[in-house]
């Protein structure tokens, strides 16, 4: 796990202002720069502040975090369908919460397809509280008083629009209450490469520059009128670290059948695990206690694409909802894997073909061709002996076209040296805050 980063802080994000962070925790609701700095664009503040306690029912939470759930396994086995990558990682988390900052702009089929795709299935009044509790809650993973750093989990959202766009009050107001997400009034019209220039430096900077180029060259031009952005931090160690000295290399047995030596780490100790017929699973504990990396792999190890066809949400509650506590050996690998995706095209082949029905973007009597021009997704994961780095970034772009259980064991021992999936699990709200695949730690 690298040194823990001195730029961005979750201390410093959770008192930054409702028009800037989507974790604020603070009265203080006017500042739109986390870290201080001067930054070089103007704040549209909405008059209406981020609400800091919304009134969420369980029910609710559940649902949300049950939806997520669902999108994120659906979204993966989308990627391997599409692209059949060797290994996959992605935040579902990030992806929703961005696309949660767009729905209330979207009408008609688009809006239909977005909430069918993203498996919204909470009305609009429940979805957008039910968004800002759980995001504020994820907030105050780095706040919790336990021995040895806590971990950091930065959450920020926000938006950059064209100034002279005539954005729909309402709108704003939305993404301010709920996503503590200000609008930064730029010109695209006439900086539009610097201004990509500049919001890739910033997510760079909420990611402790894990995540870079978010926005590609040719991913804005003069028409476009609006970026929404979510960025996803993690850096945390294990409540049981591994010891370096056991770390050794040995064979790890890809997809098709070949070796390649591979750092395994290793460790003897209680840890929660489970033993189905199908599914064979351990979660590590990162400092804390929230927050758990869950890694889970075929009983057998001949039918991994069969197994990987039958993992969706059930699967994996019913794994979480059976974990046993005991002592056991452990055996994982390191490995580091980047992410890329552009999803537009993922969306598309999931049932989304309509993104130009945005009536809710605009203030009533302005006529508009605006449309989602496209949607990025970046991630990085780093896993030692010391704990996890994790980063993601997504970004929406908006153009004006028209301008132009089984009883298990008592014991196990659990070696991760094939193929596996795994996610970073936050426990007390059942959020997948990362999803992914190792089919070979030594691919990058």
């Amino acid at each position: 796990m690298k040194p823990r980063r001195t730029t961005v802080h979750l201390l410093l994000l959770t008192l930054i202002a409702s028009l800037f962070a989507g974790c604020s925790d603070t009265e203080d609701q006017n500042d739109a720069d986390p870290e201080g700095e001067d930054l070089p664009w103007e704040v549209l503040e909405s008059t209406v502040e981020r609400d800091l306690s919304p009134e969420v029912d369980p029910g609710t939470s559940e649902q949300l975090a049950a939806d997520n759930r669902d999108f994120a396994f659906a979204l993966a086995s989308r990627i391997l369908e599409e692209e059949e990558p060797e290994n996959l990682f992605f935040s579902p988390f990030s992806i929703s919460l961005a696309l949660a900052m767009t729905y209330p702009a979207t009408s008609g089929d688009t809006r239909d397809q977005l909430a069918e795709v993203l498996r919204f299935t909470l009305d609009e009044e429940e979805l957008h509280p039910a968004f800002s509790h759980l995001d504020l809650e994820l907030a105050t993973r780095s706040e919790r008083d336990v021995d040895g750093n806590p971990p950091e989990l930065n959450l920020v959202n926000a938006t950059w629009g064209q100034y002279d766009f005539p954005f729909r009050e309402s709108y704003l107001d939305t993404l301010a209450m709920h996503y503590g997400a200000g609008l930064f009034a730029v010109d695209f019209r006439s900086d539009y490469e610097q201004i990509r220039q500049q919001i890739n430096q910033w997510v760079e900077d909420q990611t402790n520059e894990r995540i870079q180029d978010l926005l590609p060259p040719d991913s804005l031009d003069e028409l476009t009128v609006m970026v929404l952005v979510n960025t996803i931090y993690f850096l945390a160690g294990w409540d049981k670290e591994f010891s370096d000295s056991l770390t050794e290399d040995q064979p790890f047995t890809r997809l098709d059948g070949s070796d390649v030596d591979v750092e395994m780490m290793r460790q003897t100790d209680h840890f929660d695990y489970f033993l189905g017929e199908d599914t064979h699973a351990i979660s590590l504990r990162y400092v804390g206690n929230q927050v758990s990396f869950v890694a889970l792999k075929p009983a057998e190890e001949e039918d991994f694409s069969d197994w990987e066809q039958s993992l969706d949400r059930d699967h994996f509650d019913q794994v979480i909802d059976g974990f046993q506590y005991g002592r056991g050996k452990i055996a994982l690998p390191r490995f580091r894997i980047e992410g890329d995706y552009d999803l537009m095209e993922l969306f598309e082949a999931m049932g989304w073909e309509d993104y130009g029905e945005l009536d809710g973007l605009v203030e009533g009597g302005h006529p508009t061709d605006a449309e989602i021009t496209d949607i990025l997704h970046k991630s990085y994961i780093d896993v030692d002996e010391e704990g996890t780095e994790a980063a993601a970034a997504t970004a929406v772009i908006i153009g004006d076209v028209g301008a132009m259980p089984i009883e298990p064991e008592d014991d196990f021992d659990l070696t991760f040296d094939r193929p596996y999936y795994f996610a970073i699990y936050d426990h007390p709200t059942d959020t997948i805050l990362f999803l992914g695949r190792v089919a070979d730690p030594t691919a990058n």
